[in-house]
């Protein structure tokens, strides 16, 4: 019997590892094959310019691609239950944020579970909204804006990306806390409600500043505040929604790596600390301030906390808001 044992004892640290789930050797030769990153939104917006900053970053990092796959619809959840039901293994992961973990959640049933179904891996960013408006509106701040929305109810309308977007839930926050009656118009993407609003169809969105910079620094919009805490770096001049008399507005977004739940942890680890890393890169930072996301990196532990708590919340929200569908 002893010398049975004592044969095992070499290979007993081969077994446990299996046993406990986790194999060592996809961990010590991870990544051996490209891996890709679900956007699950379309090109161009906040998400998928997230996904794009950090994969040359990983690939660096691993020495291995790492493909950034778009994968539209659904308000995110298309794209985010496919990396939901991807294999375990590290080679799917998606850029998880409030909009398909939080506000989907809270309006109605997922085919996912925003906590159960992910391991997170860190978060990659904060990115506030901006209120923009037509040039055409006689508006020059909030105030202004909460005047003549509350002389002219429900005659006032704001575009979003639909009914339960980042955007409509911004406006309907600001409805509620204000006592206007803005109109909601829900368009299928946030870019046509961008579009609507440039030809001078609606009367202001609530825009992520990666998409309505280029129109505000051209002229064609004009931005009014920005929902975010303190002001931004990128517009210094442009106050918060608090400041111009609504104390207590904040909305932001953030984004985050995520992985499928169940991925070994050997690799979720490896992961975390590669796109921490990553964010301590100033060419990586600028371009995340530039596009006004203030990179964050904070202990995968606690995102999925901050998920739970964040849903409490966002339902009250949800509901005052009537975007509810379930």
């Amino acid at each position: 019997m002893l010398r049975r044992l004592a044969r095992l004892i070499p290979i007993l640290p081969l077994i446990f590892p299996f046993l406990a789930g986790i194999n060592p050797a996809s961990a010590q030769t991870y990544p051996n094959k490209p891996v890709r990153i679900i956007s699950a939104f379309a090109a161009g917006g906040t998400n998928d310019v997230i996904a794009r900053t950090i994969a040359p970053k990983l690939s660096e990092h691993f020495g291995q691609q790492f493909i950034v796959e778009n994968r539209p619809g659904g308000g995110g959840v298309i794209g985010t239950e496919f990396a939901a039901k991807s294999p375990a293994d590290g080679y799917t992961l998606t850029i998880a944020t409030t909009t398909t973990h939080v506000i989907a959640a809270a309006m109605r049933k997922l085919p996912y579970d925003p906590v159960k179904d992910f391991s997170p891996i860190n978060l990659i960013g904060a990115t506030p909204y901006m209120i923009v408006v037509h040039p055409s509106m006689p508006v020059k701040n909030v105030k202004d804006l909460i005047a003549v929305a509350k002389s002219r109810p429900n005659q006032v309308e704001f575009g979003s990306g639909g009914v339960g977007t980042p955007g409509h839930l911004a406006g309907a926050m600001l409805n509620t806390m204000t006592g206007i009656k803005m109109l909601h118009v829900p368009y299928k993407a946030g870019n046509l409600a961008l579009n609507e609003l440039i030809g001078g169809h609606v009367s202001l969105t609530f825009s992520t500043t990666i998409t309505s910079t280029q129109f505000i620094q051209s002229g064609r919009l004009r931005g009014i505040a920005v929902t975010s805490i303190n002001r931004l770096p990128a517009f210094p001049n442009l106050p918060t929604v608090a400041e111009s008399g609504v104390p207590g507005y904040e909305f932001s977004l953030w984004l985050g790596l995520s992985a499928p739940a169940k991925t070994p942890e050997p690799v979720i680890q490896m992961l975390a600390d590669a796109v921490a890393k990553a964010l301590q890169n100033e060419s990586v930072r600028s371009t995340l301030i530039a596009q006004s996301v203030e990179p964050v990196s904070i202990p995968r532990q606690t995102i999925a906390k901050r998920i739970e708590s964040e849903l409490i919340a966002y339902e009250k929200i949800v509901k005052q808001s009537g975007a509810m569908t379930n």
